[in-house]
Order: C-alpha cells, then structure tokens, then sequence
C-alpha cells in the first residue's frame, strides 16, 4: 500500500498547476498555460500545467526526492492508525514546513483511508491558498478535486459566486394557484339596469396555472425572472340581499326578485383563460431561505364560459330550489389588465386590476373588477 501510495502523492504534486480556469482569477496567473504530459509503463499518466518555463524550474525547490521518503513514514502511520481506529475512516495530517521550516516543504499533507472499501486519499497543500487530492478506490479508479481555502474571504467570495454559476438563463417551470376574493370599483349604471351591488365576501377568485419563469439573474440572495404561461381563472360575483342576476332584451342588470321569493344567492360565474406577463423577484436570507417576493406586470385573457346561479326558497315553502342560466350575459369576451403582488417569507399577496369594463358598452353595468388574496403556490 505505501508504494501505491507513494505514486499517487508524486502524481498528485506533479499535477498541483492543473487548475481549471475557473481558478486562474483566485490565483492570479493569467496568460496562457504550457501543458507538459508523461505517459509512465505502468499506463499511469502525469500532467503539469505551468504558466512558463521558469514556473516549472520552481518545481525543483519543493525537493520531491526526500518528500518521497518522508511520505513513505506518513502513509505507514496513517496504516496503523486505520488497523487500530475504531471508526471506519481514519484521517491524518502531517506539516512538513512547520517540522523543518526554510526546507521549501508542503505546508500539509492530509493522509485519509477507510478501513473497509480500502480506499484511500492523499491530499497535498503546497500553499495556503490551493492544493490537489486523489482518491484511489479498490477497483483502481483515480479520481482529482482541487481544494481551495475557503476561510479566505476572497475565495470563500468566489465559491459562493461558483455554487450558483451557470443558473443564470436557467428557465423552469412551476405550478401556480391563487385564491381570494372579488369586488366592483368605479361602479356605473346603464339605461334600464342599476348599480350593482356586491357582496364581496362572498364573491370567490381562484385561479392555477403552470407558468414557465425566464431567470434573467440568479444569485445567492437574489433571483430575478420574467414569468408568463397559460391560467384558467374562475370568477363569482355574488349580489347582496333579494337582488338577481338578469338577462332580457339584450342587456343584462340586476334587479329585486319577484314578491314572495326569498334569495339565498344569486351569482355570476365567469371563466376565463390568461396569459399573465410579470417581472418577479425573490430576495433570500444567508440560510437559502426566502425573505421577500415581489413581482409587477399584466394579463390579458379570453372568456371561456358564463352561467348564472340562483338559490332561493318560496314563501310558505321551506323547499330549496336552483336555478341555473348559460349564456354570454354580455359580457366582454376580452378582458386585460394590471397585476402585483407581494411576499414576505411564506405569506404572498396580491392584486388584479381589470382595466376594462366586465360587460359590453350600454349592454350591461359600467364596472371594473378587482380581484385580490393569497398566493399558494407560486414563484
């Protein structure tokens, strides 16, 4: 074990100049890199990416010859301590530079097995800000990870940036379902008909969709993401005491039910299909958790179905009866508008403005709606 070992430590050195470009800008080398690569007869490989010639005449400095021999010592400590150790995986750490300073020593060399899959790690640290490791497994794979210190604020910085990289442009798709209530403002009249009036408690808007969400910036703390895709929303518009829902002559209004006719609700229900467009943002705390949601933009849609709905009971008669009318109720077919919303942790409100009228010009009453509530599921 402590001659393979030994040959994955001098594999691991001679390839410590092999850093991805990603950390080119922490170590501060840029320029272009030469690349020297010796196939051994054991079909082993060592690679060595250095900056120029005289960064690979550095190399000598580090005195591998007597870091061998030393090494072997390490590995044989690291044996016993593996044999003896009562967990499964034993690790060890060795500081040359600090035993024998000015010799041009690896600060550390970190020595890790595992006593039952019998694999086995060497990591060597040739400065404080880098080092390399290779693993051996029992099938004989090798594989590479280059460590950085990451209680340095700068690359502690730069992983943080890395754990996120190449999210930004990341697009995906998500379920979204809100639930609240409707209401009627800059209520008009039209010939014939009065103002209508709504019981707002009563007046129910839910509304799901799947919307697909474009991220144009994510970061740690920060998303951002432009959010469109189809919703079906279903709209009540309940009326207040005896009043109906009513549709003749080719204008639809609301007006008292006939003596001796007890309303118990009158609706209308309206279902439509939108495309909502929003830019919407996400601000998270230092424990990936979501602090604040916001979003801004509009909707435009299409009515899918109307019907009216009316309970009532009859006097001198306790039996319920319903009636139920489809029909266009004049409505317009079109309706588009702005909408908002808002959150904090896991509470998300928001708001839906109509910005034309619910029906038809002189067809109906001259009034916007405005839907408002919770989000439940959402971006």
């Amino acid at each position: 074990m402590r001659r393979f070992l030994t040959s994955v430590f001098l594999l691991s050195l001679l390839g410590f100049a092999g850093r991805p470009a990603a950390h080119a800008s922490t170590l501060r080398t840029p320029g272009p890199q030469d690349t020297i690569v010796v196939r051994l007869p054991n079909q082993a490989t060592l690679m060595l990416m250095v900056r120029d010639a005289a960064q690979l005449r550095q190399l000598s400095a580090y005195h591998l010859d007597s870091l061998t021999t030393r090494l072997a010592s390490y590995i044989k400590q690291a044996e016993v301590a593996a044999q003896t150790g009562k967990s499964d995986q034993v690790t060890m750490e060795f500081y040359p530079d600090k035993d024998q300073p000015g010799q041009n020593l690896p600060e550390q060399i970190r020595i890790t097995t595992n006593k039952k899959k019998q694999t086995n790690r060497v990591d060597v640290a040739l400065n404080k800000a880098f080092g390399v490791n290779v693993t051996h497994d029992e099938n004989g794979k090798k594989s590479y990870n280059i460590d950085i210190d990451t209680k340095d604020p700068k690359t502690k910085a730069a992983g943080d940036t890395a754990k996120h990289q190449g999210k930004e442009n990341h697009n995906n798709v998500f379920l979204r379902f809100d639930f609240g209530l409707n209401t009627f403002v800059n209520r008009g009249t039209n010939a014939g008909g009065g103002v209508p009036s709504l019981d707002t408690w009563g007046s129910n808007y839910a509304n799901v969709g799947l919307i697909y969400a474009h991220h144009l910036v994510d970061r740690k703390h920060t998303r951002l993401a432009l959010t469109f895709g189809p919703e079906v929303s279903f709209n009540d518009f309940q009326l207040r005491g005896n009043d109906v829902w009513v549709d003749r002559g080719g204008r639809t209004f609301t007006e008292r039910a006939a003596d001796g006719v007890q309303v118990d609700e009158a609706r209308l229900l309206v279902t439509s299909l939108n495309l909502p467009l929003m830019l919407q943002l996400k601000l998270r705390n230092n424990r990936d958790k979501t602090t604040l949601t916001a979003g801004v933009g509009g909707f435009g849609g299409y009515r899918l179905s109307s019907s009216s709905k009316v309970e009532y009971t009859l006097a001198n008669n306790d039996d319920d009866h319903e009636d139920k009318t489809s029909g266009g109720f004049n409505l317009n077919n079109w309706q588009y508008g702005l909408q908002a919303e808002l959150g904090f942790h896991a509470l998300s409100v928001f708001a839906k403005y109509h910005l034309n009228s619910l029906f038809q010009t002189d067809r109906g009453p001259q009034t916007q709606v405005l839907s408002f509530g919770l989000n439940i599921f959402g971006f």
